[in-house]
């Protein structure tokens, strides 16, 4: 198929592949890219301007991972070794565990069921641990070879949820979330910084893994064998975002690829012919755009049928944290209807709410300490935390406890 046509034809389906994107609903950002397809997508409205409604500074701490919340509850982790569940209402500790030699560099995993209140984090020594939600207290551990560098995604398609979970030892396994009792396991030629994401669509139950081996690894996800294995001429740690039949990610090496996971073809890819800076940013969709943050100090759109650059808007420094893809209403606008917003944060600590079609600016803040981690959102509340040690909230109005 040549590029008219897949134009043509992507015109022609647009409309109900965006009815069908994948959301995070409005009471819980449960996981990095807040659902297992790795959308980095939130159902919520935000209502401009948002204001700070509290921010904590916790002294000698850093953080890189992005927050995850359920239940009106902030779990996060810091560089320190200090694992903890914070109140959305005001920052308040609620409980905290600590680990006495080890960090913790990437997002966490709450389960969303009631029955099975658990949260599962990985450490920069390689331990993965299931905590109760509610109380902090340690349910079961299991010890991988290498550091977690990417969050769980928790799978709630089983009665039991299951977690999938990869280490830089090279390993993915997926585990019964209960007891840690490891179900299958795939190993991979080297090292694994993303988190896994899972399209558990009718005609797919597919796991996508974007590997440190120049390979996105395509797994089934109820056995983890291989299904297909794309060559991507360069490593990656970022984590793969599903939207339709394609799959979005970028490299080390400064391209960015869409891949249809049905044909197991490249469909497009940026940057082959020349030396970009790198990604270590995730993808997010609107519509018909994608978005992702590079290390070249901007926030870029690529056309999703075809992947031509629509808009970069520039950072102060690099975006390795990964946008969010929102609903906005503004007080200012003459209309009531929300309209497609992302928000992005830089390295320099400067936060933004870009316009989807343009890129142009509708809210920012510069919070000081830099983000790594990216944000996450619930109920009219946007949470970030920086390298410096500060937990971040935005909102409009408060929240009724």
């Amino acid at each position: 198929m040549n590029t008219l046509s897949r134009i043509l034809l992507f015109v022609l389906t647009s409309a109900s592949l965006s009815s069908a994107q994948d959301a995070a609903g409005p009471e819980a950002w449960p996981m990095f890219r807040g659902t297992p397809t790795g959308s980095g997508r939130s159902s919520v409205v935000l209502q401009l301007p948002l204001e700070e409604q509290w921010h904590r500074r916790f002294e000698g701490g850093a953080f890189t991972a992005t927050p995850v919340i359920n239940a009106n509850t902030i779990y996060l982790g810091d560089l320190d070794g200090h694992f903890m569940a914070l109140s959305l209402h005001d920052g308040k500790t609620l409980w905290r565990f600590d680990s006495t030699n080890s960090g913790f560099p990437s997002a966490a995993a709450v389960s969303t069921k009631p029955k099975y209140p658990f949260v599962v984090v990985g450490d920069d020594l390689g331990v993965i641990r299931c905590m109760n939600s509610n109380s902090g207290k340690v349910v079961w551990t299991l010890s991988m070879e290498g550091e977690i560098s990417g969050g769980p995604t928790i799978l709630n398609v089983s009665e039991i949820p299951t977690v999938l979970i990869g280490s830089q030892d090279a390993t993915l396994i997926c585990l019964r979330v209960t007891d840690g009792e490891i179900l299958w396991k795939h190993e991979i030629a080297d090292q694994i910084r993303c988190s896994p994401t899972v399209d558990d669509s009718k005609d797919s139950k597919r796991v996508f893994l974007a590997g440190c081996d120049s390979t996105l690894h395509i797994l089934n996800v109820v056995n983890g064998e291989t299904v297909a294995e794309i060559p991507l001429g360069g490593p990656t740690g970022t984590t793969p975002s599903i939207m339709g039949s394609d799959v979005f990610f970028g490299t080390e090496g400064g391209r960015f690829f869409a891949v249809n996971f049905l044909e197991e073809k490249i469909q497009w890819q940026t940057g082959a012919d020349s030396q970009k800076p790198a990604y270590r940013s995730s993808a997010t969709t609107i519509g018909d755009l994608v978005f992702v943050g590079s290390r070249g100090r901007a926030v870029e759109a690529f056309n999703r049928a075809d992947g031509s650059l629509c808009w970069r808007h520039p950072m102060r420094s690099r975006v390795d944290a990964s946008p969010v893809a929102v609903r906005v209403r503004d007080e200012k606008s003459s209309t009531d209807e929300p309209t497609e917003s992302i928000i992005v944060a830089d390295t320099a600590g400067e936060i933004k709410m870009l316009q989807n079609h343009d890129g142009s600016e509708c809210w920012e803040f510069s919070a000081g300490g830099g983000f790594s981690g990216s944000p996450a959102v619930v109920r009219d509340r946007v949470i970030l935390a920086s390298d410096d040690g500060v937990v971040w909230c935005f909102g409009h109005d408060a929240i009724e406890k």
